[in-house]
Formats: C-alpha cells, structure tokens, sequence
C-alpha cells in the first residue's frame, strides 16, 4: 500500500471516529437530559405526596410537564423561525464579524432585488437565539445600514422604529439611515438622540466596524439636513453651566420642535455625566417643561440620585408645580361669533340725524275720504 493510499484511509478513519463521536456525544446529552428529567420528576412526586397529599402532588407534576414540553416547543419555535429566513439574511445576524460583512456585501451586489432581504431581517428577532449562530440586534443593524447604502425609501416606517430600540447600534445606525436619505421629517425623532450617550459600534458606510456615541451620530445627521445651529445650541445648554444666552438660543426653536427638545432634556437627565444631567434639570425648569415634573420629582426624592443633580431638581420642583396648577388661558378659537352684533361700516353714511318726512293728521285724512 502506498503512502498516499494510506493517507486517504488515515483520513477517512479519522471521518468515521469523528461521526461516530458526534453521535455519541448527543446521544449520551439526549440520555442524561431524559434521566434528569425522570430523576426531576420523582423527586417532585414523591416530596409533593408527603407533604400535601396526592391532589397537590398531581397538580405539581402537571405543572412539570407543560414545562418540559413547553421549552422544547420555544426552541422549536425559534428554529422555525430562523429557518425560514434566507441564508444570507441568517449570516446577517453572525456572531463573526466578517461572516457578517461579507453577507452585507453580497446583498449589496444584489441591488434593489436584496431589499425585501433587508426588510425580512428587521422582522425578524431582534434578540439572541437560544442556539446558534444569530444574533439578531446584529441582522437588524446590518440591515438598516443595507438599506441606507441603497437609498430604500420604502423602509423609512420600519427604520423609524428602530430610533427606539433599546440596543445603541441599532438607534444609531437608524439616524445615519435618515441621514443618508435626507429625510427632513426625521428631525422630530432625531433631536431627542442628541441627549444620548450610548457608547455603540457602527459602520454608517465605511467598510469596518467604529466605536463612537449615538448623540455624535445623531448630531452628523441633523447637520446634513440642515439643522446644525440646533444641535450647537442644544449642546451648549448641556455644557455650559446655567448659560442663560445659551438657553434663549435653544428656546428660537420651541416653536417648531419644543416636544422634541423637552424630549431630549428629559433623556439627558439619566445621562452618566451628572453635570449635564443637571443641566438638563435646570433647562427644563425653565423652559416651563411641566411634562417632565414626575422624572423630576421622581429624582428629587430618590436617594439613589447624585447629590448635584439631586439638588437642582429640588429647585426646579416647586416652580413646575406653581406652573402646573395654574389655570390654561382661554381657548379663543371656540368662541361663537355668529350671534354677535355686525361692526358697523365705517364709510357708510349714518342716517340717524336726517330729517323724517311729515306725516298727515289723522282727523284730516279722514275728511278727505268724506
């Protein structure tokens, strides 16, 4: 036999050990899962029968069972799921980075056709499968950056919603995605990120991952769509001890976007760096922000909360509440004006000091008729 014959049979040995080990493995899994189940099962019969008799003991054991048939049913569920997904969408959510960005790439090359892809990775899980190789914060994110590189304007409402996920790369990712597209009806749900200082890691159209903040993404966009001065003025309120020029700067643009930036004030104040919170407590105090009186009452009280911050909401407090109790003014626009005496004209010639014609006697008249 020559040495290349028996490096085929080495090599096809080691393939058979190597199939029959794996089987063993999960079979030995599958066995000791089962044993400990029975072993679990009575246990939990033979105790619930000495201490509350053969009802109760029944009752716990039926417990038990939905609850070993209901986790593999999750699971099940969870492979259905994932199973259903295209390859390349399931390679999105990769725990390996570069699994995921070759994924990416390829999709890219699809064009315009690898948009429902896209759109069928942000329905899916955005949480981590219980096996496996999915990640889904990671499909989704990656996702969002595919549809911000194809200027996919039919995702706009499902992004939109990733402005509120609660993982930092997603929010992120999504405001660089309104960026990309120049979405000016973003701004309102943009503002508020400003305040956000998530550390994230994001691509946001280059070719390798980033670390950075979510505000800083956040304050990049709203410079591309324009709105620049707001996000140095929003930033100086937060930087600048109790400036009051920089809070009459930030207050020109209430009446455009006052909910986004009382929004965005009350986001800043479970900001780590407490003296921005404080800031944001100060600033809402006197923007009259009575909205956000509960979040502010709620850290006057707390103990938890730092003493700084703890302070200036102790003063801002008790002016919202005089705010609060006041009454609203009058609502102008649902006065009935219909029933109210006309205004008179004023180039119209008044008739009330002309002479009136005479009148006959009435005796006269009657004379007349005889």
């Amino acid at each position: 036999m020559g040495k290349i014959e028996r490096t085929k049979l080495h090599s096809k040995l080691r393939q058979i050990l190597e199939r029959v080990r794996q089987k063993l493995k999960r079979w030995w899994g599958a066995n000791r899962v089962s044993t400990l189940i029975a072993f679990v099962w009575n246990l939990l019969f033979w105790s619930c029968l000495l201490v509350g008799g053969l009802l109760f003991s029944l009752f716990a054991c039926a417990v038990f069972l939905v609850l070993t048939i209901a986790i593999p049913l999750v699971v099940a569920f969870w492979a259905y799921r994932l199973h259903s997904l295209h390859p390349l969408v399931r390679q999105l959510g990769s725990h390996d980075g570069l699994r995921r960005r070759e994924a990416l790439m390829q999709l890219l090359k699809m064009g315009e056709k690898s948009i429902p892809l896209f759109l069928q990775a942000l329905q899916a899980p955005e949480d981590s499968a219980p096996y496996g190789d999915w990640n889904g914060a990671w499909a989704h994110q990656y996702a969002i950056e595919g549809l911000g590189r194809l200027k996919a304007r039919e995702a706009i409402d499902e992004v939109a919603k990733a402005l509120k996920s609660s993982n930092a790369s997603i929010r992120a990712t999504a405001a660089w995605f309104f960026g990309e597209l120049g979405i000016k009806e973003a701004i309102p749900n943009l503002i508020p990120l400003l305040a956000d200082e998530k550390a994230c890691h994001v691509l946001c159209g280059s070719s390798k991952e980033r670390e950075t903040l979510v505000n800083h993404i956040a304050a990049e966009t709203l410079r591309k769509l324009g709105e620049g001065e707001l996000v140095d003025d929003f930033k100086s309120v937060l930087e600048r001890e109790r400036d009051e020029e920089a809070l009459e700067r930030l207050k020109r643009w209430l009446p455009q976007y006052r909910h986004a930036i009382v929004r965005g004030l009350i986001n800043a104040l479970n900001n780590a760096n407490v003296f921005s919170a404080s800031q944001a407590a100060w600033a809402l105090g006197k923007l009259n922000a009575v909205e956000a009186l509960p979040v502010l009452e709620r850290l006057a009280k707390s103990s938890r909360t730092p003493r700084m911050l703890r302070q200036v909401c102790r003063e801002v407090v008790p002016w919202l509440r005089l705010i609060a109790t006041l009454p609203s003014p009058a609502d102008l626009t649902s006065i009935r004006t219909e029933n109210l005496p006309a205004i008179p004209d004023p180039n119209a010639i008044p008739t009330d000091t002309l002479l009136r014609p005479a009148t006959a006697p009435k005796e006269d008249s009657e004379m007349q008729k005889h």
